[in-house]
C-alpha cells in the first residue's frame, strides 16, 4: 500500500488500543510500528493511569491509535508487530467507516 492510498476518504479506519507498562519508551515504540510501514496516524490519543509514581505495579499507559487506509490482513500484521513489543500488555483492534462516509 502507497502513502497516497492510505489517505483515501473513503477507505476505513483501523483502530488500535494498546495497553502497555509505564514506561518512558512505550509510545515511540508502538508508533514506530507505523512508521516502519510509512503510515502517518490521523489520531493519537495517550492516557497514563495508576497515580503518578510511573513505578507503580498498577500503572500503565493506553495508546490508541487511528489510522486511515489500512486494510484487514495489514491492521492484523501490525497487531502482531505491537503485540511482540517487550512493555505491552494487549492489543485490541477494530475498524471503523470514516466520518465522512457515515
Amino acid at each position: 500500500m502507497t502513502s497516497a492510498e492510505s489517505h483515501s476518504s473513503n477507505a476505513p479506519v483501523a483502530c488500535f488500543s494498546v495497553l502497555t507498562e509505564a514506561d518512558p519508551s512505550a509510545v515511540p515504540r508502538v508508533l514506530e510500528i507505523f512508521a516502519l510501514r510509512d503510515l502517518i496516524p490521523s489520531q493519537i490519543h495517550v492516557t497514563r493511569s495508576g497515580g503518578e509514581n510511573v513505578r507503580a505495579p498498577e500503572a500503565e499507559i493506553t495508546i490508541d491509535v487511528q489510522v486511515s487506509g489500512v486494510g484487514r490482513e495489514a491492521s492484523e500484521a501490525i497487531a502482531r508487530k505491537l503485540r511482540a513489543i517487550i512493555c505491552v500488555h494487549s492489543v485490541l483492534t477494530s475498524e471503523r467507516q470514516p466520518r465522512s462516509a457515515l
